[in-house]
């Protein structure tokens, strides 16, 4: 499973870009969630515990709009955001390996990255 943050994510559009930013697993069933957890307006009733392998430091990460034109999940790039509006995208093998190659150089192991985010 691959992580992705908008380019809103840090409260500035404009500035930010939207980035591939960690490498986890699923490590637990969905379930529903005691209380609800809330992003902006969305809130999510159901969730899982994820185990994060690797993680970019903060604001870093792959910028996903530079990989756009070499993936076949978005077949229109000028509509990619329309997808990504989605809790999750399923991504062909191909598009996967392709994401994960050029993520690589980007990521460090989670306990190197975390505390740049928990700064915030």
């Amino acid at each position: 499973m691959l992580l992705y943050t908008t380019r809103g994510c840090f409260r500035n559009p404009t500035r930010g870009l939207g980035r591939i930013m960690a490498r986890a697993r699923v490590a637990a069933p969905v379930r529903v969630l005691p209380e609800p957890v809330r992003f902006g307006d969305r809130e999510f009733t159901e969730g899982c515990a994820l185990e994060i392998e690797a993680l970019a430091p903060f604001r870093a990460g792959r910028v996903l709009r530079d990989l756009v034109p070499r993936l076949s999940v978005f077949p229109d790039p000028a509509s990619r955001s329309v997808r990504l509006r989605r809790t999750a995208l399923t991504v062909p093998e191909r598009d996967a390996e392709l994401i994960e190659r050029e993520l690589a150089p980007h990521l460090v192991p989670y306990a190197d990255a975390i505390d740049g985010y928990r700064a915030v």
